[in-house]
């Protein structure tokens, strides 16, 4: 009995010392996001040692060392912002955690990242609003909208003084035409967008990190693997129609979901064609790889992104490339050579 009491003492200790380090080295990494040039690194290695932490001394020791990197935090930096930016870590550690226990798909991965990135920043960012300003989101943006008409103006005043013509400089209408009003409708928008990035580069550089360690995480897709979802699809343009008959019926905050799910859709759209393309250029025209990023970029940069848009909508119905088993494209084909 006393044999295994030591054993079960020994193997708390060993659990405690090993969170213990690993919260010291949380609390350093996440302290490195003060710097702007370390904050998108600190955002994708802190999650990465929650989920040590996790796997390590298991749900008891996470929920401990939640609550004291937020305290640590709040010695170094402010209190607030100390406690936030420790919500936001937690959120996209279990983002991770969720990864590696539930095995599932890796755009299923993808999504619960994303979901996990946006709500860490809009909780954080709803805090230090109203906490730390003290202040509304409508007045925090009016105040930064002023700030940046204010530098616009002066910006111009100093060109226009070196003797430059800047009456054909188009970011001045549209800082000019900027309102309160319209940069809320681009909110949504610039989370999903921003949260989109960061799940790619945090998904990224922690399947690389797992894998060293020999834990195994379902891999992010090679880009000329990837596929537009048909239910993506159809989500964007639900989320758009839903916006559509918000703005009719005068809904606040309809334009916003409206804008969102335009852009989403376009591009669920150029990922599916883009990725659609390079498949070809790859497999079918045997482009190295420098070839096929200067003809996207290319692409990008002209008139033939709205054909790349409805290529990459019609392949997530269709699969051209056989990526899955149930694509319209596979089923018709099966389907004819069955009546011959």
């Amino acid at each position: 009995m006393n044999n295994m009491e030591n054993k079960h003492h020994a193997n708390d200790t060993k659990k405690m010392t090993y969170s213990s380090i690993l919260v010291a080295l949380l609390v350093v990494v996440s302290f490195l996001s003060n710097f702007p040039l370390f904050s998108m690194v600190s955002l994708a290695v802190a999650p990465i040692i929650i989920v040590l932490i996790h796997e390590k001394g298991g749900k008891a020791y996470t929920i401990m060392a939640f609550f004291v990197t937020a305290v640590l935090l709040s010695m170094f930096m402010n209190p607030i912002y100390g406690l936030t930016l420790t919500i936001l870590n937690f959120c996209v550690g279990l983002g991770l955690i969720f990864m590696l226990e539930k095995k599932a798909s890796p755009l299923v991965n993808f999504l619960v990242l994303m979901v996990s990135v946006a709500v860490g920043y809009m909780l954080m960012t709803y805090i230090d609003i109203k906490i730390i300003m003290n202040t509304s989101i409508v007045d925090f943006i009016t105040l930064l909208l002023e700030e940046m008409k204010l530098a616009m103006v002066e910006g111009t005043k100093i060109y226009e003084d070196l003797g430059m013509d800047m009456t054909s400089f188009k970011a001045n209408d549209m800082f000019s035409a900027m309102t309160v009003k319209s940069i809320l409708t681009l909110i949504p928008t610039l989370i999903v967008f921003y949260a989109i990035m960061a799940a790619t580069f945090i998904y990224k550089v922690s399947e690389t990190v797992f894998r060293r360690m020999g834990i195994q995480v379902e891999p992010f897709p090679k880009f000329d693997q990837i596929k537009s979802n048909m239910f993506l699809v159809i989500l964007t343009l639900s989320l758009s129609m839903i916006g559509v008959l918000g703005t009719q019926v005068g809904i606040g905050g309809a334009e916003g979901i409206m804008l969102l799910g335009n852009n989403l859709f376009i591009f669920v759209g150029i990922i599916g064609g883009l990725s659609l393309i390079s498949y070809y250029m790859k497999t079918k025209l045997k482009y190295p790889v420098v070839v096929r990023a200067i003809m996207i970029f290319l692409i990008l940069s002209s008139n033939l992104i709205s054909i790349v848009v409805v290529a990459g909508i019609l392949d997530s119905a269709f699969d051209f490339r056989t990526l899955t088993t149930n694509g319209l494209y596979q089923i018709l084909k099966s389907k004819i050579k069955k009546t011959k």
